[in-house]
């Protein structure tokens, strides 16, 4: 039992046996947060049940509070996993029939000629060919024919959920999650708080806490390292807390297994939104020395959190920069991130 900590559920079925062996894996996150000047970083990683690894350094801008365990970072993107549950909730509820299911089948007064043919699996995977220009949704290519990051999909997916369930992603996941698990240092922020991190931005833009309504689709989640690194264990470990089936198994294979369509190949691939790299694509943010059965979720703020099963582990890392200063290799630095865990946890 770990005292002093965090008091959710799978925090108190870890114990902390922090080892030495990680200290190369700080000194590289220091050093790119000093590359990229962000004022706070972090790094939390469990391997076999332990924490073995836990590291804050810098302080948040607006009120120089340092960075320590509750210290709770914009995860930006990275909110599109918990997103992603919740629509494998749905579907074991069997509220959402199928993956494969067109989204027409869901929605009333959609554009039937843009949606025609995209899937569920279309969209989390972001293969639905669908972007958005000045404000329109535009079909720019065949759903299942190109690969491309946007929230598009999201939306759509969004009122999917919504309409379905009668609920919005934060309701879902408090609902099945953060409640029942004790997670209290999660969550879509509607108001600032002392242990909120700012962010700090590349233009002469001040730095901010970035607050938005509490539905779960905003870019509002706020999450320590140490629980989003619990997140990752949840899924790690398919719903299993300490020998006991706490939430269903397929819920996590659902999540964690790749739903790229596979005529699309030589692409980036996708989980429900996890990213993952069975295929080797050498443009994938996975490197090249990780296991090919880890998956990864990443954020604008430079946060990470990977999944390795074939280390039993999860390797979370926190920034608060965003936006890229001249002569950073966002992708280079995200590989060797990995890389170097993967080299740490064999």
């Amino acid at each position: 039992m770990i005292t002093n900590h965090s008091t959710n559920k799978i925090q108190q079925n870890l114990i902390i046996d922090k080892t030495e062996r990680l200290f190369p894996l700080y000194k590289y996150v220091e050093d790119i947060q000093n590359k990229i000047k962000a004022s706070a970083s972090a790094v939390y990683v469990i391997q076999e049940n332990k924490v073995i690894g836990e590291w804050y350094s810098g302080f948040c801008p607006l009120t120089s509070r340092e960075i320590v365990e509750d210290s709770r970072f914009n995860i930006y993107s990275a909110r599109k996993s918990y997103i992603g549950l919740a629509v494998a909730i749905l579907i074991k509820d069997k509220k959402i029939l199928n993956v494969d299911d067109e989204v027409r089948n869901y929605l009333e007064g959609i554009d039937e000629v843009i949606c025609n043919g995209i899937t569920l699996r279309h969209l989390v995977t972001h293969t639905h060919g669908l972007r958005f220009e000045n404000d329109r949704l535009l079909k720019v290519a065949s759903p299942g024919t190109i690969w491309e990051y946007n929230d598009a999909g999201l939306v759509l997916l969004y009122r999917i959920i919504k309409r379905v369930s009668g609920k919005d992603v934060n309701q879902i996941i408090r609902e099945y999650v953060f409640e029942p698990f004790g997670f209290t240092e999660s969550g879509w922020e509607i108001t600032n708080n002392n242990n909120l991190v700012a962010d700090i931005f590349e233009s002469f833009e001040n730095p901010k806490v970035r607050l938005d309504d509490p539905t779960g689709f905003e870019r509002n989640l706020y999450v320590s390292a140490r629980e989003l690194a619990h997140w990752g264990y949840l899924h790690l470990n398919k719903g299993n807390l300490n020998g006991k089936q706490t939430l269903p198994n397929e819920l996590f294979e659902l999540t964690t297994t790749t739903h790229t369509p596979k005529e699309m190949i030589n692409t980036h691939q996708n989980g429900f939104f996890w990213f993952k790299n069975e295929n080797q694509y050498i443009e994938s943010e996975l490197g090249e020395d990780v296991p090919p059965t880890s998956y990864q979720i990443l954020g604008a703020s430079g946060c990470t959190c990977l999944v390795m099963p074939e280390y039993n582990a999860v390797a979370v890392r926190m920034y608060n920069k965003i936006g890229n200063p001249d002569g950073y290799d966002y992708l280079r630095d995200i590989k060797n991130f990995g890389n170097l865990v993967s080299t740490l946890l064999k």
